[in-house]
This record gives structure tokens, sequence and C-alpha cells, in this order.
């Protein structure tokens, strides 16, 4: 209420107290002419507001298939650890990380000493033994050749038949000890169990070495395979034995499926997807990142394409102004494909034919407001 207003209700007040009637009817005419609120302007409209200049973009047809990209690592196929087989100081390591190797090549060579002083004692057992079974033989001939003339009883010659068979595994027992000192002298020298690099050096010169310890770490990188975590609703676009292009090293290749397997680690639960790919050149190594493109066909792949300046965000939201048939911005939430660029794949949300409205000043487009074309 105004000031003139409170004027006219205290001349009311004074009028009613003093019984004057002329002043209750003139402060009755004072009042009824004051407002009774304050007059405010009304809201501006969308519509009404000057028309926000924008290019307006046509949305384009977009038909090719959708790929997903899912980030890997570089494995190699084949990956062996050569270790001692007993107890022994290394002598020999000639070989160093990164060097390539072939098979049955010799990586580590043990201090075999005492293993041959083991052989030779099993070879003079062996000869002993050998040398007591042929005298066993010519006595049982012997007491045979007697025993048919009926110079000697037959209890004498199955004794000497006992006798006999004794030597014979004495002598068995002798040469096996002598070849197994050999096999032990043999896995004195560790080899190289196929062609590949030396990824590990894990003993140098002077190190004593136990039955089972590695001496290396060996890969083939002939051929390596790519190891890539996958979500379940992936998965089953996945095909064993299909082709997948890969790009490693800024390198395209092909690479074979493997398949989608489990991951077999409990504290990581999930899908792994293994490729196989050919490295002839050995230009790729274990260690490097591999982008693997999976085709997603058959869900949806057709879709339109619009530029992303026409985008915007607001939360978890993505939306685009589209310009109808009146000029007018109208607000549309859609979904897009998470793909880097001057254009971006629209999956929902958006038709072919539609127009969206791309202005210099973001705040200018509101939902309603007219919009007024300018050239790019």
């Amino acid at each position: 209420m105004n000031r003139s207003c409170q004027t006219s209700f205290s001349v009311t007040k004074a009028a009613a107290s003093s019984g004057a009637v002329l002043g209750l009817g003139m402060a009755l005419v004072l009042a009824t002419g004051c407002p009774q609120h304050d007059s405010a302007p009304p809201p501006t409209r969308s519509e009404d507001a000057a028309p926000c200049p924008a290019r307006v973009e046509p949305v384009q047809s977009d038909s090719a298939d959708r790929v997903v990209r899912i980030v890997g690592v570089v494995e190699p196929l084949r990956r062996a650890t050569p270790a001692a087989r007993v107890m022994a100081r290394v002598t020999r390591a000639n070989f160093h990380e990164g060097e390539r190797v072939t098979e049955g090549q010799v990586l580590v060579q043990l201090d075999t000493r005492d293993l041959g002083a083991m052989r030779r004692r099993a070879r003079a057992a062996r000869s002993a033994t050998q040398t007591a079974l042929g005298l066993t033989r010519t006595h049982l001939e012997r007491m045979r050749s007697l025993h048919a003339t009926g110079d000697v009883s037959r209890p004498q010659v199955e004794q000497a038949e006992a006798a006999f068979a004794q030597a014979e595994a004495a002598a068995a027992t002798a040469g096996a000890a002598v070849d197994e000192v050999d096999v032990n002298i043999s896995y004195a020298r560790v080899l190289a169990p196929f062609d590949g690099v030396i990824a590990r050096k894990m003993v140098e010169v002077g190190n004593l070495v136990a039955p089972g310890q590695p001496v290396a770490v060996l890969e083939d990188d002939g051929q390596l395979r790519i190891v890539a975590p996958i979500g379940s609703d992936l998965a089953r676009y996945v095909v064993p034995q299909g082709e997948l292009s890969v790009e490693i090293a800024e390198s395209r290749v092909s690479a074979t499926v493997e398949g989608a397997i489990p991951s077999g680690d409990m504290r990581a639960p999930g899908l792994r997807l293994q490729l196989v790919v050919d490295n002839p050149g050995r230009s790729f190594q274990a260690g490097m990142v591999a982008t693997v493109e999976l085709p997603r066909d058959g869900d949806g792949a057709a879709g339109v394409r619009i530029p992303s300046a026409a985008l915007f965000e607001r939360g978890q939201l993505t939306g685009v102004f589209v310009v109808n048939e009146e000029s007018e911005a109208r607000l549309r939430w859609v979904v897009i494909d998470d793909q880097p660029g001057d254009s971006v794949r629209v999956l929902s949300g958006l038709r072919v034919g539609e127009r969206v409205a791309i202005a210099a000043d973001a705040a200018c487009l509101v939902d309603g407001r007219r919009v007024t074309t300018v050239s790019p």
C-alpha cells in the first residue's frame, strides 16, 4: 500500500471517531481510488525475444557399421622360464636381456666337477659288476656241462644259476647309476626351449642355483596375443576364429579371435577378449597397447550424424536444439556414440531431415526462441 492510501485510511478512522458524515464520505471516495497491490511488468517470453542468430545444419544419415573400440595389451603367445635341474654354481651365462636366441642354444652352464667324479665312480662300479657277471656266466656254463656228464649234482647247478642272476642284477644297477649321472650332467646345461627373445636374465656367473630355479624368461615373439577386458554385453558379438581389425603402434593388422573367456582371477572377475596376431617382422613387442575394433552388427547400426558443435550437456544429459518449420529452437535430448571428432553419431533422438542450431553464443539458444539463419 502506498503513502496516499495510508493517508486516506487515517482520515477514514478520524472521521469515524468524530461522527462527521461528510468526512467519512470523502475518505471512502479517496480509499476507493487506491490500488490494492503494487503493479509489476509482465514477464518476457522466449517467443517474444529477438531472434537468435545461429547456423542451421541438417541431420545427415549415417549407415556405417557401429564399431566399439576396446583397448588391450600385447602379450607373448608363448613364455617359458628355463630352470636348473641340479644344485650347482653358474660358470657361464653368456646372454643378455633383449637378445634373440634359437632353440637348443646353451643359456647357462653349471659347474659339473662333482658330477664328473660321481660318473667316474659309477663307471668303475659298472665295470666291476660286468667283470663279475662274466665270471658267473662262465662258471654257470661249466657247471651245466659237468651236470650233463653226471659229475655235479643238480643243487650245485642251481647255486651257479642264482649267483649268475645276482651278478646280472648288480650289473644292471651299476649301468643305471651311470645313466643317472649322465642325465644329471646334461642338466648342468640350461638350453633355450624355442626360438625367442630374452625378456629377463635371472642369474649371473658365480650364483649358486637350486633345482627348479629359473635362470631366464624367454618369450616367443613370432606370434603375439592381445588381451583386452570386455563386458558381457559385448561378449555376445565375439565370434571365435573370426578376424578383427587391430591397431598396434600406429599399424593396422588383422588378428584371429580366440574367444571371450573368464578372467580366472576372483579378485578381478569378468571376461577378457583374446586374439592372436602374427608378428613375422618382429615389429611389435610385448607390453604394447592395442586397440581392437569390434563391430556391433544387427543392433541398430544405422543412425544419423550431426556436428559436435551442436551438442551441449546438462549434468548427465546431452541435448541439441532442433529448428522446426516456424524457425523456433526446440530442446531435444539425444543419445550419442562416444567417439571424438568434428561430427558425432547420434543413436537416438533425431531423424534424418531435421535441422539443428549452432549458435556462437550458447546462452542465446533457449527452448521456444526464434532462430535467424546465418552463414557459416
